[in-house]
Order: structure tokens, then sequence, then C-alpha cells
């Protein structure tokens, strides 16, 4: 388990290094085998990377939130999650489905993305969370219909 914490922690870390993140903590949790990771990058609100070590599973804590459930955007965002994988999409930008497990989840209008893996993937499910994360910012929303939800929930700019 330590070695998954430990290679996971190491990833997000060279993120922050690099300058790429901001803010950076890693954040024990009282139930073992949990560490919450916290960064802001993409966004004005911080982004909540919950590692569960014992499974082991990265999820995407709230990526998207206030998205009612089985809403359009709720079913665009599972069609769009589900495509990631395909053949036609450029392979260092495809989900690898044969390595990672990928769900997702709405829990009170709170859009949630886990990444099941296995423990020597730890790293590797680390860098595929940040570029799904960067996916989801970059091509779901910015070229989505998500205008207005990205001002509303992201404060980005209007223009």
């Amino acid at each position: 388990m330590q070695e998954i914490v430990k290679a996971v922690s190491s990833e997000l870390q060279n993120y922050a290094d690099r300058g790429i993140f901001q803010n950076f903590s890693q954040v024990p949790s009282s139930k073992s085998g949990f560490v919450d990771f916290r960064f802001s990058w993409l966004a004005d609100s911080p982004f909540h990377l919950k590692l569960n070590s014992s499974k082991p599973e990265l999820e995407l804590k709230d990526v998207l939130p206030a998205v009612p459930f089985r809403s359009d955007m709720d079913k665009a965002f599972r069609t769009f999650l589900s495509q990631r994988s395909d053949a036609s999409i450029p392979s260092h930008r495809r989900l690898d489905v044969e390595r990672f497990a990928f769900n997702c989840r709405n829990r009170q209008k709170n859009l949630s993305v886990t990444i099941g893996f296995r423990p020597g993937d730890a790293g590797d499910a680390t860098k595929t969370a940040v570029n799904l994360l960067h996916e989801i910012f970059n091509n779901f929303l910015a070229e989505g219909p998500y205008q207005n939800y990205m001002v509303e929930v992201f404060n980005e700019p209007e223009e």
C-alpha cells in the first residue's frame, strides 16, 4: 500500500515541481489506505484526487459539480468518457481500458470519475488521471456547449 501512495504522490509532486499545479497538498485520511491530494489547476477551485490504496483506485472527486443525474450534460459526459478509449483517439490521449477501469458516478449532482488500476500501475494511473482532467476541461467543456456552465461553476470569463 505504501508503494502505491509513494508512486501517486511522486507523480503529482512532479507536476507541482514543474509549476503545473499550484497549492499542491497531500492530506492523509483517518481511514486506512485513503489519501486526498489537492491542487489548483485549470480552474479557480481546487481539484481533489482521492487515492484508495487498498482497492487500488483513484477518484477525480466532484470533477464536474452541479450536474443533475441523468441530465443531458450527465449523459454527454458519460458518452465522452466511454469514447476516450476509441481507436480513433490518438494513442497518447486514449484511455487504456486494458490496464485501467474507468467509472463515472453522480452523487448529489457531483460527477466523479474513478480509475481502477493494478498496484504496479499507480504512477501511470496518476498520469492518466491528470491527462483525463485536462481532456475534460479542454475537450468536453471548452469544445462542447458548456460555456454558461463554465462561467457559472468555474468562474470563467464570459468572452
